[in-house]
């Protein structure tokens, strides 16, 4: 009868746990279309056919993740992506049909609509920064104030200079917080900027030497330091008292942090977490618990920005286009045609304002501004020409000249 129970309970548990593993197995699948082209070569269609559906699954592998690869980081990174990457291609694809074929002059082509582990291959991509040389490698830095049980203020590194309280005027060292942050990121291939190798040739206002930032004090150290993207905000942590009545000490932290882009402040990501630990010492339970609430929100804001910076690969960034020396209205709408006829890649685009021939645009673009400033300024123009001036993440400033 005991048996009986045991194998009754075992065969329960395996039937609540088979649907779960079910649901998670597709919660990290992903169904997209692709394309796939090879040559035919001395009229075997058939070696063409097969080569074409493994071209449509490679692409079906990279349009799931939102990484296109270049044709640049192709050549660059070779060894890499075949070993990672195109060889892994089939434990990607979970299933496939073929939706059309036919022979197109000497290639064959083959459309397939298929079913692909997402999961899997996002975090490898991210791990060999695939995904960063799409978008350029981004420059990211931290900025977090952090306040320790047994200090009075916040410490930052940005402070340079101010010299108040405990705060030792010149400190450059990076907090906690910091330096687990930095740590996860670099682990996933994120081009992390270190301010302490710079920071004796840059200068900071000293309104901006505070605890508490602002988008815009953001943006302009960013800019200084030469970065793309700003992780900012704070951590705290406090004493909760003794455990038990033993000589444990008890602490908790709270961490809050925001990722922005400095060229155009946008918010790319945002998180909070909690942390708890127990040391003798009160100074190091509190730094336990740092450690313990930002390995949390770390994990959680990388997942965010690669989710944004996937969809923007994928699906279209929103690029500012800004178009100065414009003469007149009419060649405003000249350029307007041609930016959304010509340039390949461009699904929407947006006026926001014109005024003293100067005309903001914002344009939904699918690949980086770099990419759609190269297509601009191979393009043939009626009357006129540009002059791309400056190019960042988000932005691009181009002067109008008249022929």
């Amino acid at each position: 009868m005991k048996d009986i129970i045991k194998i009754s309970l075992i065969a329960f548990t395996f039937l609540l746990l088979f649907p779960l593993n079910t649901f998670s197995q597709q919660a990290s699948e992903t169904t997209v279309t692709s394309e796939g082209v090879a040559v035919i070569s001395n009229n075997n269609t058939a070696m063409a056919r097969d080569n074409a559906i493994s071209d449509a699954q490679r692409k079906a592998v990279e349009q799931a993740v939102g990484t296109m690869v270049s044709a640049e980081t192709v050549v660059q990174n070779y060894e890499t992506l075949s070993d990672n990457v195109y060889s892994k291609t089939q434990g990607y694809i979970r299933s496939y049909n073929v939706i059309s074929e036919s022979p197109m002059g000497n290639l064959y082509q083959v459309t397939i609509q298929a079913t692909v582990a997402a999961g899997d291959l996002k975090n490898d991509l991210s791990a060999l920064g695939l995904l960063m040389a799409k978008k350029n490698y981004p420059r990211i830095m931290m900025m977090v104030a952090e306040q320790n049980i047994g200090s009075q203020y916040y410490t930052y590194w940005w402070n340079v200079g101010a010299g108040h309280g405990d705060v030792v005027s010149g400190q450059t060292e990076m907090t906690v917080t910091e330096n687990i942050l930095m740590q996860k990121l670099s682990e996933k291939g994120f081009n992390v900027v270190d301010p302490s190798v710079r920071t004796k040739n840059v200068k900071i206002s000293d309104a901006y030497k505070v605890d508490t930032l602002t988008n815009d004090a953001v943006k302009t150290i960013g800019n200084l330091y030469d970065a793309e993207v700003v992780i900012y905000g704070k951590s705290l942590a406090k004493l909760a008292g003794s455990v038990m009545g033993t000589s444990m000490k008890s602490s908790q932290a709270d961490v809050s942090l925001r990722a922005v882009n400095t060229d155009n402040g946008q918010v790319i990501a945002s998180a909070t977490n909690h942390g708890a630990a127990v040391h003798p010492n009160e100074s190091t339970a509190g730094m336990e618990a740092l450690k313990q609430a930002t390995q949390g929100i770390a994990d959680n804001l990388i997942d965010q920005i690669i989710a944004r910076w996937s969809k923007d690969v994928s699906g279209g960034t929103m690029i500012q286009v800004t178009v100065s020396d414009v003469s007149s209205y009419g060649y405003l709408v000249k350029f307007k045609n041609v930016l959304a006829s010509k340039v390949r890649g461009v699904k929407s685009l947006h006026q926001r304002g014109f005024s003293s021939g100067v005309a903001t645009l914002d344009v939904e673009f699918t690949g980086s501004s770099q990419g759609i400033a190269d297509k601009l300024a191979m393009i043939q123009y009626d009357g006129f020409s540009v002059d791309i001036t400056d190019i960042t993440q988000n932005s691009i400033n181009i002067k109008m000249m008249m022929n």
